[in-house]
Formats: C-alpha cells, sequence, structure tokens
C-alpha cells in the first residue's frame, strides 16, 4: 500500500503557465524549419511576455503572464527554462506559437508545463488544427528535455508532467517525447477529525515487529536513520503496485529529498517498521500549514511484512501520534488507480477521491 509522492505542481497560480524567445532566433523564423517538422528552440528574454501567455488558461493571460513573471523567482520557477516553437510575423502568426516551461524541484526532479492548443474558430486560423498544434507542442517538450541536462546544469534528472485525465491529447504529446506513462493518480482526502475517533490499539504489533520515529536523515553509515530508510524504501518497492514503472530511476537519495521537500519536514512524522530489526517499510508523513493540512507522503511495506494489517495499522498509529502547530483539517494522499487493493484499504479509513492526474516521466 502505497501513498504516490514523486509529482509535485509547482504552479503557484494554479494555472498553466510559459514564456519567450531566444535572442539567437528571429521572430520570423519558419517553425517547420524548411518542411523539416516544427522545431522548438530555448526562448529568452525578448518576448518572455507573449510566451507566458501561452500558458495561462484562466482569466486574462495578459494579467495573468504579468503576475507569473513578476513572482517566479520567488517560486522557484527559472525563466531561462523554457523551450517554444516560434511563429512566423509575415504570415501573422503569433510570435509563440507553443511552449513548454519547466521547473525545477527537489531532488532532481523537473515538472513540464505545456501550452494547451486552441480550438477557437477565429485562433485555428493563425495557430493550425489541432494535429499541428500538438506537434508544435510536442516539439516544444522535445528539445526541452534534450537540451536540459546542459542548460539547467544538472539540476533537472527526472522530467515529470501530470494532467488531467479528459486532456487526450497530451498523450500523444508525451509519447512524442519518448515520456514514460506512469499510470493514473488517484487523489483522495479525508476528514482530520475522523483520527480522534479511531480506537488506539494496544496490541502487540507481531513476532519480530517494531516500529520508532526517524531521527534524522543522515546516510553516513548504513545503521543511519537516512540508511535505514532508504533500505526501507527499496524493499516497499519489490512487486509494488503505484507506478512501478518509477523504480530503479532515481539514487535513492533523490527519492527521499523528494519526499523531505513536501511541506514542512519533521523527522518526528516519519516512522520506520522493523522485522526482525531489518528496515521494512515505512509511513512518511508532512504538515502543510498552507493547506492546513497533513500529506501522506508515503506508504509502502516490503514483502515479508505484507498482509497482514501492518500498513493500515502503520498509518493509523502515525496519525493518532502527530502534534503540530496550527490547523489542520484534512489528511490527504495519491494512490495508483492500479492499486484497487491499497485505494480500498483507504477508502475503508475514510478516504474520498476528490481528484486525479495522469502522469508520465523521462529519466534525463
Amino acid at each position: 500500500m502505497v501513498a504516490v509522492s514523486v509529482f509535485r505542481d509547482r504552479d503557484p497560480e494554479n494555472r498553466r503557465i510559459s514564456m519567450s524567445i531566444h535572442p539567437n532566433h528571429s521572430a520570423s523564423q519558419d517553425p517547420t524549419d524548411a518542411g523539416r517538422g516544427p522545431i522548438g528552440v530555448q526562448i529568452g528574454r525578448g518576448i518572455i511576455q507573449p510566451a507566458l501567455e501561452r500558458l495561462i488558461t484562466t482569466g486574462n493571460p495578459r494579467i495573468g503572464a504579468q503576475r507569473l513573471a513578476r513572482n517566479a523567482a520567488a517560486h522557484g520557477i527559472d525563466l531561462d527554462l523554457i523551450w517554444g516553437v516560434l511563429g512566423d510575423l509575415d504570415l501573422q502568426q503569433p510570435a509563440v506559437r507553443q511552449v513548454c516551461m519547466v521547473v525545477p524541484g527537489a531532488g532532481g526532479t523537473g515538472m513540464c508545463f505545456v501550452s494547451n492548443p486552441t480550438k477557437s474558430a477565429s485562433n485555428t486560423t493563425q495557430m493550425g488544427d489541432e494535429a499541428t498544434q500538438i506537434e508544435e507542442i510536442g516539439a516544444s517538450l522535445t528539445s526541452a528535455l534534450k537540451e536540459l541536462p546542459k542548460v539547467a546544469g544538472g539540476r533537472v534528472r527526472l522530467a515529470q508532467m501530470l494532467f488531467e485525465p479528459d486532456q487526450d491529447w497530451t498523450h500523444e504529446v508525451c509519447k512524442r517525447a519518448s515520456m514514460i506513462s506512469v499510470g493514473t493518480l488517484d487523489y483522495l482526502r479525508m476528514d482530520f477529525g475522523l483520527v480522534e475517533r479511531w480506537p488506539i490499539s494496544n496490541e502487540s504489533w507481531g513476532e519480530g515487529i517494531t516500529i520508532r520515529q526517524i531521527n534524522n536523515l543522515s546516510m553516513k553509515t548504513p545503521t543511519s536513520d537516512g540508511s535505514l530508510l532508504a533500505q526501507a524504501l527499496e524493499r516497499s518497492y519489490e512487486d509494488t503496485l503505484d507506478c512501478p514503472e518509477l523504480c530503479g530511476m532515481r539514487p535513492m537519495s533523490d527519492v527521499i529529498a523528494s519526499h523531505e521537500s513536501t511541506g514542512a519536514f519533521d523527522a518526528s512524522r516519519w516512522w520506520l517498521l522493523f522485522k526482525d530489526n531489518q528496515p521494512a517499510g515505512c509511513c512518511l508523513l508532512s504538515h502543510c500549514p498552507a493547506n492546513e493540512s497533513i500529506e501522506l507522503v508515503y506508504l509502502g511495506l516490503g514483502r515479508t511484512v505484507q498482509g497482514h494489517g501492518l500498513g493500515t495499522r502503520l498509518l493509523t498509529h502515525a496519525l493518532q501520534s502527530l502534534r503540530v502547530d496550527g490547523p489542520v483539517h484534512e489528511v490527504t494522499c495519491a494512490v495508483d488507480r492500479r492499486n484497487v487493493g491499497a485505494s480500498k484499504i483507504y477508502m475503508r479509513l475514510g478516504f474520498k477521491r476528490f481528484d486525479a492526474r495522469c502522469g508520465y516521466v523521462r529519466p534525463l
């Protein structure tokens, strides 16, 4: 039973976003480059405003783009990490037709945001039909992933993309960029008040089973808590039904750093489960003060301790042991839709689905 947390939507305005044009490229460059298909180029600061407007899908695009540019640095958004397909101004096309922006995150991840194809009759005349737009969006994403390792200076080692299930066109865009599908993630939440009503168990955990909180994330020695956590995570990935495609894509230090970046990290909210003194599972919780919530960042057990209700009990114990400053109204998590067993357990505890996203990744 695992809560998936590799994906983090870093869009501070809860909008899609974009950017500008590279100074070495003319704004009148043919996007198909003499019939070779659309070519994505790195966008520089010359026309950042129209590029950002292509990623704003709600409200006034001009105002939204200005706000995004103004607040980008404060939210870890590097406006140099944007690629796009440029328009031909002689044909009265927009200076920037389609774009992809990558936002670096913890643990070497980078979230990709792309422009949406427009279906407006007036815009289609300028932008082309949906197939043309999808090809250009794919070209923007492809160029971004190809050039990221050099341009981002090693900050991004795993590119990610999340989108709503009804955005069918995005699957084609991701496939054009050789990204790998990791399934559909269901986002669940539960009223935190339910935790107070759960009975506190005093029963034995079972023969050879012990649990304790993590003290720190040091990996200096094999017996340091960070090293023990890494072992527990590795064992929980065996035969996992939650995004199995992700297994082995990143070093464990990157995985832990990504988990640590969620909310306000406090080691006392992370728990290890041992079988015969060997790490066999973990439950990682994080307080998200801005949302007044607790996020179940990760919950996983190795094969040797599965099938005994220990996952449910570990989560229950971790939630009942929480100590946080400030209000908490709900507990949230994400689970791979293919993991039907885990979903049923969460539902029995009181979780309900409130959203879903399709996920794609590509190691760089």
